[in-house]
């Protein structure tokens, strides 16, 4: 073998190891790039349940949970009830396409909407909080994402945890996490409240439809849902029923009592899809096939007042 041929498999030998090499770092950026893409977790298109303990002289669960559904401006809100919240006044909107959770309260007889959660934050990003009707400061200011750290949880699907710190303007000493589809692990309306069992709290244990998602036992022994494994009779006189809940082409809304006036079909995002103007007074057969596959909320306009329903369409 002579200079040439020694100087042309020396190349060789080195363009392979330039190819290994790009092949392994972009392997690395595609993996990195599956970890970061994973599916946003939705907070409310289920029924949850967050308890949260504090330990004074012993420790004690306070129990909310979301409350069905209600629809105010076109926009579909999650009632919050519970402990704090037995007025049912308090009501959470996702923005799924947005990745941000708002709640609405009442002022007086009007309604403030403030941001509670933003998921689509990243390292780095900062976010001006509030903490509307809440033991902690209602205005601290801006707060800065410092780390986004996925964990598996007890259903086997992962979730985003999301660790922030008050920047040096803000009148805040907490350091907050909030969980992607979960919200804070502290008090639900304070996204800027850190988890702390010896002042406001942390949330213990959380529900997904009855299913323990999230637990942290250090202050409490077990976790076992109250309201949500709980089934409610269906109330006699002024029955309206929408069935099947999870349908295809074809969707029931009858009224035993009550005349029905309108109804109304909105997708997660509040927008208008099926409206039904002069529908039968008590039994109505309604095709749906329009719709895409995915969770709906069905509004129905009685004389009497309005009644809201979740449905799913296969």
């Amino acid at each position: 073998m002579d200079g040439s041929d020694i100087y042309k498999s020396t190349s060789f030998y080195e363009l392979n190891m330039l190819d290994m090499k790009i092949l392994f770092f972009s392997l690395l950026s595609l993996t990195s790039s599956l970890v970061y893409s994973q599916t946003y977790q939705q907070m409310l298109d289920h029924e949850s349940e967050w308890h949260l303990t504090s330990c004074f002289s012993g420790c004690v669960n306070d129990v909310y949970y979301t409350d069905g559904d209600t629809v105010f401006n076109e926009n579909i809100y999650k009632v919050l009830n519970g402990y704090h919240y037995i007025s049912r006044t308090f009501w959470l909107r996702e923005d799924i396409v947005n990745k941000k959770v708002f709640i609405s309260t009442l002022n007086g007889s009007k309604r403030n909407e403030d941001l509670l959660y933003d998921f689509s934050l990243e390292p780095g990003d900062s976010i001006q909080i509030n903490n509307p009707l809440s033991p902690f400061p209602e205005s601290p200011g801006f707060f800065t994402l410092d780390s986004i750290i996925s964990k598996q949880l007890l259903n086997g699907s992962y979730y985003r945890f999301f660790y922030l710190s008050p920047n040096s303007s803000s009148s805040s000493t907490e350091n907050p996490v909030w969980i992607e589809g979960i919200g804070s692990l502290s008090l639900i309306n304070a996204p800027g409240g850190a988890p702390d069992v010896n002042e406001t709290g942390k949330v213990s244990c959380y529900f997904k439809e009855g299913a323990l998602i999230y637990s942290q036992l250090d202050s409490v022994q077990s976790c076992l849902p109250i309201y949500l494994n709980t089934i409610e009779e269906e109330p006699t006189g002024d029955v309206v029923k929408v069935y099947p809940t999870s349908c295809n082409d074809i969707l029931y809304i009858t009224s035993n009592y009550d005349e029905i006036n309108n109804i109304e079909i909105y997708d997660m995002t509040g927008a208008l899809k099926l409206q039904f103007n002069k529908p039968n007074k008590s039994f109505n057969k309604l095709n749906v096939s329009g719709l895409t596959s995915g969770l709906f909320m069905v509004r129905v306009n009685l004389s009497s007042g309005i009644r809201t329903f979740k449905i799913s369409k296969l």
